[in-house]
């Protein structure tokens, strides 16, 4: 053999996932979504822990609400550079990279002796968290290709059910622990729990190294504009859906919001000309993925503003208290639950996720329209049974999304796919809260007799049904992938460009249904 050829073996992508055992698999699949959960916990943990903070560390409203978003705007921006970067050079040293800035940032916080510091603590934990998603489901779904199908859905509704217990857990361990001990151990818990994940998967996660690197310097100015302009953008929703009295034309949203755009509108031109693009534009020639993104955004705007609107009419029209209107929600939830079950159920039974997607927005639709006449006297059972609704039709978003995104791109690009995802889900919540909070001021300044009751219903019943109605649109856009293992069908592009024998490496197929 000559010294190319050799060269030549030792430059060949490597796949140490294929080889792993299945006890090292499980392994891994236990750290990364041990890490994956501390990052969904710390994005509210701090909302009921928050007047003992402020009362011990001193600050205003205005701290109150950076706190938080400090950490969401950090993990935000970075998501697409974490999925980027392991794309670029393998998942191992952005998923340890993360969890390190993650658990220094959350040991900062746990020590923080005033509220500006634990604000930064809050931006470094958030850029930490960017990556334990991000990557961490990109490596879920390494260590799951196709060709195991059902253990593939199975993982993706799991990390569903995590998001969508992160969403109850959260505040209540802050609650729990600020009680019972400090506010402070709800960051420095993280410590113990992630220093022994990260141990497991210095030992364990596999040196892959990535199936396309292309060629050429790394996209700096790409970089830095992706960063600039979605940290421009999603401060000046922040700034407008934060319930302030800000109006569109307001310089400190209107200013970022128009500054962020232009940021992005010239990262596009950029990318085009890059040889190793941040942002791979060709993932968007993949219709299946362009039409998930949509997707994924208008679920995700579709049904946000109902967990946090629908707690302001049960307290302050109906007169529930926090916790009632808090145990009121459940139905929502249990609908979440159920509906990513369901949908994984559906797509190891047919392996085709489209049909489950096309239900839930409808769903989703219908369970919006009949807050258009939310009243003082709405029957409790009947918002109970809208928001279950609401819940069973937002479900096979959660998971089933995350599916197409990922087999609908090549292997090579999957962080990538995984990240705007995700993106465009966290943008589509920000644009939704912003114009909610809008619609929701118009009412109460025009709104007649009874303004907020029926500012709050109009507004759930727009949002949720224009976007429920334009989630459906993209999916019926989406063309019929069907998932199969081994055995299965040979494999096609599922768009121009794609190179054949792409995604061989797995043994899966990934084709378009007739």
């Amino acid at each position: 053999m000559t010294t190319r050829q050799r060269a030549g073996l030792r430059d060949r992508p490597t796949n140490g996932y294929d080889t792993l055992s299945d006890r090292c698999r499980r392994l891994i699949t236990g750290a990364v979504l041990g890490t994956v959960f501390l990052s969904m916990l710390d994005g509210t943990v701090t909302g009921t822990a928050m007047p003992r903070i402020v009362a011990q560390l001193g600050g205003t409203d205005a701290w109150y609400v950076w706190v938080v978003t400090a950490y969401l705007l950090a993990s935000t921006v970075t998501v697409p550079l974490y999925g980027r970067f392991s794309d670029l050079y393998g998942r191992r040293r952005p998923l340890l990279l993360g969890l390190g800035v993650f658990l220094a940032g959350s040991l900062a916080c746990g020590i923080a002796g005033s509220i500006a510091m634990l604000i930064v603590s809050r931006a470094v934990q958030g850029i930490g968290a960017g990556a334990l998603l991000t990557v961490g489901m990109s490596v879920v779904r390494d260590l799951y290709p196709p060709s195991r199908m059902a253990a593939m859905v199975r993982m993706q509704s799991v990390v569903a059910g995590m998001f969508i217990v992160g969403m109850i857990g959260g505040p209540l361990l802050g609650g729990v622990l600020t009680d019972l001990a400090s506010w402070r151990w709800a960051f420095l818990l993280n410590l113990p729990i992630g220093l022994a994940a990260a141990a497991l998967l210095v030992v364990l996660l596999p040196r892959s190294r990535p199936e396309a690197t292309g060629t050429g310097r790394i996209d700096l100015p790409g970089i830095a504009l992706l960063t600039a302009g979605l940290s421009l953008v999603l401060l000046a929703l922040s700034l407008k859906g934060n319930g302030s009295s800000r109006s569109w034309l307001d310089l400190s949203v209107a200013g970022p919001l128009l500054a962020g755009a232009v940021l992005l509108a010239m990262l596009i031109a950029l990318e085009r000309r890059a040889p190793v693009p941040i942002l791979p534009l060709h993932l968007f020639r993949h219709r299946a993925y362009a039409a998930i993104v949509a997707a994924g955004f208008f679920f995700h705007a579709a049904s946000l503003p109902f967990g946090i609107f629908v707690t302001l009419y049960l307290q302050h029209v109906r007169g529930y208290s926090a916790t009632a209107s808090g145990l009121l929600l459940l139905p929502m939830l249990v609908g979440m639950v159920l509906g990513n079950r369901l949908t994984a159920a559906a797509v190891m039974r047919t392996a085709r996720p489209k049909p489950a997607l096309l239900i839930g927005a409808a769903l989703l639709t219908t369970g919006s329209l009949p807050f258009l006449t939310l009243g003082a006297g709405t029957p409790t059972p009947l918002i109970a049974a809208c928001l279950l609704l609401i819940g069973l039709g937002t479900g096979p978003a959660m998971g089933g999304a995350s599916i197409v995104a990922q087999n609908s791109v090549p292997r090579s690009d999957i962080g990538t796919a995984t990240a705007g995802s995700m993106l465009t889900k966290q943008l589509g919540g920000a644009v939704s809260l912003a114009v909610s909070q809008s619609l929701l001021a118009h009412h109460l300044a025009h709104g007649g007799e009874t303004p907020l009751t029926g500012g709050i219903g109009t507004t759930l019943a727009s949002i949720g049904a224009v976007s429920g109605l334009l989630a459906l649109a993209a999916v019926v856009l989406m063309p019929d992938l069907r998932i199969t293992g081994p055995g299965g069908a040979p494999s096609t592009p599922v768009s121009p460009g794609q190179p054949a024998g792409d995604d061989s490496t797995e043994h899966e197929a990934v084709r378009r249904q007739p």
